[in-house]
């Protein structure tokens, strides 16, 4: 199988998202206001009452009820909302259960969610597009999802290779179908029209090292957040053990690194209470 089989295949897949890439490619332009924002996400009824339920959430706590959106990004700002609809959106895709890789409902969508949030704590500040790196972070496994639908049966011979030939995932994978499941989730993106900004650092966070060096850095603190994500206790699913870290992956100090992740624990739990992500 190829991936391009993987991807005809996988046609019970969710529909492809359409505010989601959109609303990307909106960030990307320095000339955005609330006004694109707003008007985008008025095309989608599920979307923005989705967005005005947490906005209203204890996670935000407004000090009176939001009812439009342009109260929800006058009080919330445009970053913030767009990490709503992020998590709104990849909500529909990732909070089902994935039987074939041992991964509970609502597990994915919370792991997902923890490397947005170490992603946003050690990468966020340096990225020039706003909100790239949270949107990477909770897109980054959305080839588990193509992979269980498309394949998930050949996760019986990929799990004896990861437990008794000690691979990770992903090398199991590849030497099963050719192909990793970062892979499948970047050419899937591609599919749904989310710009190279998107995929190419999820197809390459397993070897974040070989990314094109425009990407490179991005692919490298994917590789990093997944792995701070384990550590926090979001990872869930057979293989949640067979982790492998490459050295030099991304450079950061030891401490600052740390303080991300308690400071992503913390903002993982508050989400968590609002959203009930990861409840099984």
């Amino acid at each position: 199988m190829t991936v391009e089989e993987l991807i005809k295949k996988a046609d019970t897949l969710p529909p492809a998202p359409e505010v989601l890439p959109k609303l990307v490619k909106i960030m990307k332009d320095p000339d955005t206001d609330s006004r694109d924002i707003v008007q985008l996400i008025s095309t989608d009824a599920a979307i923005m009452a989705g967005v005005l339920k947490l906005s209203n959430s204890g996670a935000y706590s407004p000090a009176s009820p939001v009812t439009d959106l342009n109260d929800a990004v006058a009080m919330l700002g445009i970053k913030e909302v767009y990490r709503i609809v992020n998590l709104v959106s990849s909500g529909d895709f990732l909070e089902g259960a994935l039987p074939s890789m041992e991964i509970g409902k609502g597990s994915l969508w919370a792991h997902s969610l923890a490397v947005a949030l170490i992603m946003d704590q050690i990468v966020g500040k340096n990225c020039e597009m706003e909100g790239l790196p949270y949107t990477l972070g909770l897109l980054h496994d959305i080839g588990k999802l193509g992979m269980h639908i498309g394949c998930g049966e050949q996760y019986t011979d990929i799990f004896k290779k990861v437990e008794t030939e000690r691979l990770s995932l992903d090398r199991a994978e590849t030497e099963t179908l050719g192909f990793d499941h970062a892979i499948a989730g970047a050419r899937l993106l591609e599919e749904w029209s989310f710009p190279e900004e998107v995929y190419i650092p999820i197809r390459y966070q397993y070897h974040p090292l070989e990314a094109p060096e425009e990407h490179r850095v991005m692919a490298g603190a994917l590789h990093v957040a997944n792995w701070g994500a384990a550590v926090i206790g979001c990872n869930d699913g057979r293989d949640a053990w067979a982790l492998e870290m490459i050295d030099g992956a991304f450079e950061i100090d030891q401490a600052e690194l740390e303080l991300a992740i308690v400071t992503a624990n913390e903002k993982l739990e508050k989400a968590r209470k609002a959203l009930n992500v990861g409840t099984n």
